[in-house]
C-alpha cells in the first residue's frame, strides 16, 4: 500500500473512533446510531448544534456545516436547511430537494450549492 492510502485510512478510522465508533455508519433509522448521532441521508451524522466535534461539514447532517471558531474544535452550527415555509432567506438560494436552501446556478457559493452543483471558482456550477 502506498503511505497516501494508509495515512488516509489511519485518518478516517481515527475520525470514527473519535466520534463513538459510529459516525458515517450507514443508518435506515435513528434506531441504528449511537446516542448524540443523527440517521441523515442513510449515514450516522452530528445533529445541528451538538456538543460533539466535527471536522468536515460531512459529518453534520444534511444541510449544516463545521464550524471553527477562534482555534476551538468545529461544531455543527451552520444551519442552511430550509424553513417550514419553504421560503430561503439568503440571497440567490432557493430549497432544493434535500431541504437545503443551496446557491443557484452561477451564484457565489457562500455556503451549499443546490442539489446537481458544485462550487467551482467561487460560483454554483454543473459538475
Amino acid at each position: 500500500m502506498t503511505p497516501f492510502i494508509v495515512t488516509f485510512i489511519i485518518v478516517v478510522f481515527s475520525i470514527n473512533v473519535a466520534a463513538g465508533g459510529q459516525l458515517k455508519d450507514a443508518c435506515s433509522s435513528q434506531a441504528d446510531c449511537d446516542a448524540g448521532l443523527e440517521c441523515s441521508k442513510n449515514k450516522c451524522l452530528i445533529p445541528y448544534r451538538s456538543p460533539m466535534e466535527c471536522v468536515t461539514g460531512w459529518d453534520c447532517v444534511t444541510g449544516v456545516s463545521c464550524h471553527y471558531e477562534a482555534g476551538q474544535p468545529g461544531r455543527c452550527l451552520v444551519d442552511h436547511r430550509c424553513p417550514a415555509n419553504g421560503v430561503c432567506t439568503k440571497l440567490g438560494t432557493e430549497c432544493d430537494e434535500d431541504g437545503v436552501c443551496g446557491y443557484k446556478e452561477n451564484e457565489v457559493c457562500y455556503g451549499p450549492c443546490k442539489t446537481g452543483l458544485v462550487c467551482v471558482k467561487t460560483r454554483c456550477q454543473r459538475p
